[in-house]
């Protein structure tokens, strides 16, 4: 029988019919059969009195339902529980039995590793008990968890403890949350851990217990992550004024998650991952994501749980706004133009990827059909330069003042997009009418620039054209609201004032029309242009750049975002190139500029270190395939390691200058007794050290030196007392199939096949060498005692590792990478459809591929479609990609 599948849409939101007031929880909990009572105050909000009472409800064996503690008469479906003839307020108890011991799709509640935890956002919580599983439902809750005295030390649930009691050998423990949430916020974790506790005295002089929990024998790396979250409630009060609302604030670290954690209403829960470091242990990105995820969990507290989503549909609401806020706290308290850069290149690389692929979708997305599929880049970092655009706009002081009558409107409410947008509106007295198209309309708009220049004049003038390519559904598009930021250099790199009537104007000029012109006045010479200063909107910008223009840019610029799209211009149009003369078998086109930018970087721009290796990468094949609208990956990959290949000849003496001073450094700050720090400057010496390592050994590789390139790497891993160190040798080992990578591998193995979230490095750096025995070693990979294919980390660090970083092995020709992907797929099919769903994001290009990788993609999406009980999740993404 075939499965009817249904598509929600945005426009189809009906109200509830009811709404529950208040709910009282209690779990008596077993591994295998949790029983869960909910006692609710439902209220009907139709005024149709004939209307039944619907709950959602999925996995649930359901044991008892009353009606004002009567017995009522109920129809139970897979998936719904309705009771007709109800009254128009009454209280409803519900009893269910669930068995989170084999919830492997880690929704609802499930066993982390021992220890009870829930993930409900979207839609896990109708696999507690029956309920109506909306966001726009706001109850408070009352939680009580039940469990044999000393079977799990620590149970908490949402809000303030109220009591914890023991009788007849059942432990009690008694939680209350004020605070009107959805049910996704709703957050029950039972175990052991250890606990890290701190104080926190809000900016109105009251007390706060900060708590931490983590695996046992873990406290010690947990003292970066409790610190974060100190800082990020001083951060929140200073910036926005927001306080926190509770006298307890808790996080809770665990090994099988989802994603990389939830913001429930003050009991935040995260993947491991982004908790657990020390020095000895993480990286330099490891100690950094960490700020960066405590923080991003903390702000929701005021954007995402005070006010809230009123449908999925709505969900930039909270998470593009929230991940603006942690980019800025991130910005704030580490490196400005490097948080800037690392944001720019996830728009650049998967968001524009995906604006281009089947599953381009608005950053309000109109339909879906598995709510999961649209949590993605769109939705969170595109949405984040939404709210960056409209801040932009607005400047800093109307924009908080926009947010303070947000929150004024809105709190406790369950609300869209447009009411976060209309705040801003009416405190800033500046109309968004227009604006909102970047909420409506999917996909990457592209501005093509031109100057003419009048000498006599003195006067230059820009014409402007925005188009955006047709995506799924959206065939035409309305011209957007693009803020482009704009300076003006004379040819010796000095700044030109931008002025119009005599008056100095504006360096962000608006672009509201399919044709633009610009004028500015008083322009002494020929200017050399910065566009998209701070990459001020998500656009594809196409100018043609005078020779010499990007490298005046590139030297002189004084923005830093522009300073790097310079060097990356430059890297592009010579990929560009070569690529086509690849497809046409033609030799490679040697470009001086690019090796003369390099060598400037390196030996004349007094930049900072962490600048100069940011600036010096290389755009993996991933991102350069947006470059173009048929994807020929055996060009791309030709052109980019051609391009590696002159620059690693032709500057071989900077390289090796450059690292054997680095590699001095480290042994001097070792010899010296200088700990590692996760410092900007240490942090810009390891992001150089990784470049030059790579560089260098390439170039040794080239001269028929392969052994002295594998002493090196080993010496460099041998001597390094950090994860950083050891892992820059480590990958550069696998990268170029060095022999000492054996020897490397098996001692990063002896150190760290006791330690998960290490030993996914291993994983990563076999999974992403780019040679033929990968897929295979990948394969071996899977019997590791470290891989468990129920865990999402371990999924991700060595499966997903191949299919979405090592295009070229997985991109084989003969398929073979796609036929092992398609098989893991079925086997997560029936496990976890989530985390399968994003390992095979890299196959829904097939229809920009050559025919040969298209066909082959297309029968392993044939034989899925195929199987029994293919899931929402992988069913969506194949049907959009036939229909791209």
């Amino acid at each position: 029988m075939a499965v009817i599948r249904q598509e929600k849409r945005r426009l189809d939101y009906q109200k509830p019919d009811f709404t529950i007031t208040d709910i009282d929880l209690t779990f008596d909990l077993d591994l295998t059969a949790t029983v869960v009572t909910a006692v609710s105050r439902v209220k009907r909000l139709t005024t149709d009195g004939d209307k039944p009472l619907v709950l959602d409800g999925d996995s649930l064996k359901l044991l008892e339902v009353r009606l004002d503690s009567r017995e009522c008469l109920y129809n139970e479906t897979s998936n719904s529980l309705t009771i007709e003839n109800v009254p128009d307020e009454f209280e409803l108890t519900v009893k269910t039995e669930i068995n989170p011991k084999d919830n492997s799709e880690l929704m609802g509640l499930y066993v982390s590793d021992g220890k009870f935890c829930t993930q409900n956002e979207p839609e896990g919580f109708r696999r507690i008990t029956f309920f109506t599983d909306h966001p726009d439902v706001l109850a408070r809750y009352t939680t009580r968890i039940r469990a044999p005295e000393g079977a799990y030390p620590y149970m908490l649930s949402n809000g303030n403890l109220i009591s914890d009691s023991v009788a007849d050998g059942i432990r009690t423990v008694t939680w209350e949350d004020p605070f009107p949430k959805p049910s996704y916020l709703f957050a029950l974790v039972a175990g052991d851990f250890d606990e890290l506790h701190r104080d926190f005295e809000t900016m109105s002089g009251r007390h706060v217990d900060v708590y931490l929990y983590v695996d046992k024998g873990q406290a010690s790396c947990g003292t970066v992550a409790i610190e974060s979250i100190l800082k990020a409630m001083q951060w929140d009060e200073k910036r926005f004024g927001l306080e926190y609302d509770l006298n307890r604030f808790n996080v809770v670290a665990v090994d099988f998650f989802n994603a990389g954690a939830m913001e429930n209403k003050s009991l935040n829960i995260f993947n491991s991952k982004y908790v657990l470091v020390d020095a000895k242990s993480a990286t330099d990105t490891d100690f950094e994501n960490v700020l960066s995820v405590i923080g991003h969990e903390y702000f929701h507290n005021w954007t995402g749980d005070r006010v809230t989503c009123r449908d999925w549909f709505q969900l930039s609401l909270k998470e593009g706004l929230t991940v603006f806020r942690d980019q800025e706290f991130s910005s704030d308290l580490c490196c400005r133009p490097i948080e800037r850069i690392k944001a720019v290149n996830v728009i650049k690389g998967p968001q524009f990827a995906e604006d281009a692929g089947p599953m381009a979708h608005p950053i309000r997305p109109d339909y879906v059909m598995e709510m999961n599929n649209f949590y993605s880049v769109t939705v969170y970092d595109k949405g984040a330069e939404v709210i960056r655009m409209i801040h932009t706009i607005l400047g800093e002081d109307l924009f908080q003042k926009g947010m303070k009558l947000y929150f004024k409107r809105h709190d406790g409410c369950a609300v869209t997009c447009e009411d976060f947008v209309a705040a801003m509106e009416d405190a800033s007295g500046i109309s968004l009418k227009q604006f909102r198209n970047w909420y409506s309309q999917a996909g990457t708009p592209c501005v093509s620039g031109s100057l003419s220049y009048d000498g006599n004049m003195k006067q230059a003038t820009y014409t402007f054209n925005q188009t955006t390519p047709a995506t799924p559904g959206q065939p035409k598009k309305e011209p957007f609201v693009i803020p482009l930021s704009m300076a003006l250099y004379a040819s010796d790199g000095r700044r030109i004032p931008l002025k119009r009537d005599g008056k100095e104007v504006s360096e962000v000029q608006l672009l509201t029309e399919e044709h633009n012109v610009i004028v500015f006045d008083d322009v002494p010479e020929r200017p050399v242009t910065a566009l998209l200063q701070n990459f001020s909107a998500p656009v594809r910008i196409e100018y043609p750049y005078a020779q010499g223009e990007l490298e005046t840019l590139l030297k002189c610029a004084d923005d830093p975002v522009v300073r790097y799209e310079s060097m990356q211009n430059i890297i592009n149009s010579y990929i560009v190139l070569n690529t086509v003369n690849a497809q046409r078998r033609l030799p490679f086109t040697h470009s001086e500029l690019v090796v003369q930018s390099v060598r400037y970087i390196l030996e004349e721009s007094g930049l900072d270190n962490r600048f100069k290796a940011y600036i010096l990468r290389i755009p993996p094949v991933s991102t350069l395939m947006s470059l173009f609208t048929a994807i020929d990956l055996d060009a791309i990959t030709a052109s980019r390691k051609e391009l590696v290949r002159v620059l690693a000849v032709e500057l071989f003496d900077l390289w090796e200058k450059l690292y054997l001073k680095l590699s001095a450094d480290l042994k001097n700050r070792i010899a010296s007794g200088t700990a590692y720090e996760c410092s900007e400057e240490q942090i810009g010496s390891r992001d150089l050290t990784r470049v030059a390592l790579n560089f260098y050994v390439k170039g040794l590789i080239l001269r028929g030196e392969d052994r002295k390139a594998g002493e090196t790497v080993a010496q460099h891993y041998a001597v390094s007392d950090n994860m950083t160190d050891s892992l820059i040798a480590l990958n550069a080992a696998t990268l170029h199939n060095l022999e000492s990578r054996h020897g490397i591998l098996k001692d990063f193995e002896e150190k760290w096949q006791d330690n998960p979230l290490v030993f996914d490095n291993y994983f990563r750096a076999v999974a992403s060498a780019p040679y033929p025995e990968t897929m295979e070693n990948v394969k071996s990979l899977m019997n590791h005692r470290c891989f468990d294919i129920t865990n999402p980390n371990r999924v991700r660090a060595l499966l997903g590792t191949f299919s979405m970083q090592n295009t070229e092995c997985f991109n084989e020709i003969s398929g073979a990478g796609y036929e092992f992907i398609t098989e893991i797929l079925i086997k997560l099919n029936s496990t976890n459809p989530h985390v399968a769903a994003t390992i095979m994001t890299p196959m829904l290009n097939l229809n920009r591929l050559d025919n040969r990788r298209k066909g082959l993609i297309t029968s392993c999406f044939n034989r899925l479609l195929h199987i029994e009980g293919l899931s929402d999740s992988i069913f969506e993404k194949i049907d959009r990609a036939f229909k791209q």
